[in-house]
């Protein structure tokens, strides 16, 4: 039985899932979520991108089986690095994520610095984005940004400014969700990424549709996973 790992974007915890769990959850796909150390409250332990590849790891190692790994915005640059050093990983769904190729940050991706909106936390370990409401919620019921908006955490900057150490191999099989909508990650440059997909699946939402449109996050992980268990049985 192939199971899935969530991988949350940058600011958030495996909390930001909870909708799309109950979805798949409904759809009879085994799903867990992931906190990554790149994201915390706490600055001065905040940790890195090379941090998150081994959370990642680790939730991977505790499970028996294949597995997808299904990762949102910045949480796409440690799942694809999981991805092609982990052999049990057998398939990818990049929501709205970032695919960055091997030895490219985050911030080089960005231009090379924060976009303007940007907060710094008081010793410079951390970011955050001051409109967040705008840009990653953007399209999502009032009542779960409300609930979210004081969770959010701060996100490494290290997290931004390592480089993306591996990519997905030919055997692993990848979907993409454009958000067609998204004010944080344009869709022409998530189309741009998506052509070496497997399959692309687009979304008329903003930054968030595990929030917005789980049932149709959840219809693409589940197909990702039949397309896996056909290469596995």
């Amino acid at each position: 039985m192939t199971t899935i790992v969530l991988v949350p974007g940058a600011m958030h915890g495996a909390w930001v899932f909870d909708p799309l769990l109950a979805a798949l959850s409904e759809r009879g796909v085994t799903a867990v979520a992931v906190d990554l150390p790149s994201s915390s409250d706490d600055t001065a332990t905040i940790g890195s991108l090379t941090d998150d590849v081994d959370a990642i790891r680790a939730a991977v190692a505790r499970i028996e089986g294949p597995v997808v790994l299904a990762a949102h915005s910045y949480g796409g640059v440690p799942a694809r690095a999981a991805a092609g050093t982990i052999e049990s990983v057998r398939g990818l769904v990049m929501i709205a994520a970032f695919a960055l190729p091997v030895g490219v940050s985050l911030l080089d991706a960005q231009g090379g610095q924060f976009p303007p909106g940007y907060e710094r936390s008081a010793d410079g370990r951390g970011v955050k984005i001051g409109d967040i409401a705008e840009t990653i919620y953007s399209g999502v019921d009032p009542a779960i940004v409300e609930k979210a908006l004081p969770r959010v955490q701060w996100q490494s900057v290290e997290s931004f400014t390592q480089p993306a150490p591996a990519e997905p191999g030919p055997d692993v099989t990848i979907t993409t969700v454009i958000t067609t909508d998204d004010k944080a990650l344009p869709a022409d440059q998530q189309r741009q990424w998506a052509e070496s997909s497997d399959a692309q699946v687009s979304v008329a939402s903003g930054h968030s549709p595990h929030a917005s449109h789980p049932d149709a996050v959840a219809d693409a992980i589940a197909d990702t996973v039949r397309r896996v268990d056909a290469t596995t049985s």
